[in-house]
């Protein structure tokens, strides 16, 4: 498998893990309606954390399987990859479930939007590449050289 598939790939299970939360989220934000239930939003981050680190193992699991050893920033450019699909459904939010118009309501919603995607894309990342050194350097530390 190509690295650039393993990223794009690798964004989709996660993002399908808090798809439904993210729609709370924006109306929260943008609707101006009161977001009450947090514990569950800490729940559904944990799970987005999980996740992201089982699916940036498997990726870099098929990648070292086929013997391409730079799993460094496909593991962290595949959960980062998260973030691609937010902002993707930021726009679709934008379309059907606003009613701004304008310029600078547009250029002030995909500013935040873009801030807010590269964030979560940062922490995705980086919780994806941890773990995933984690894993690597257990798989290679029971390798019998003989």
């Amino acid at each position: 498998m190509e690295p650039f598939i393993i990223i794009i790939m690798g964004g989709i299970l996660p993002f399908g893990s808090i798809f439904i939360e993210m729609y709370f989220i924006f109306t929260s934000f943008w609707a101006y309606k009161i977001y009450y239930v947090y514990g569950f939003m800490l729940l559904v981050f944990l799970i987005l954390m999980i996740v992201t680190v089982c699916v940036t193992i498997v990726c870099t699991y098929f990648l070292l399987n086929a013997e391409d050893y730079r799993w460094q920033w496909t593991s962290f450019l595949s959960a980062g990859s998260t973030a691609l699909y937010v902002y993707l459904y930021s726009f679709y939010y934008f379309l059907f479930k606003t009613k701004m118009y304008g310029l600078f309501q547009t250029t002030f919603y995909f500013g935040y939007m873009a801030l807010f995607s590269l964030t979560l894309g940062i922490i995705c990342g980086t919780v994806g590449y941890i773990g995933t050194s984690f894993f690597v350097r257990k798989i290679y530390a029971t390798v019998k050289i003989d």
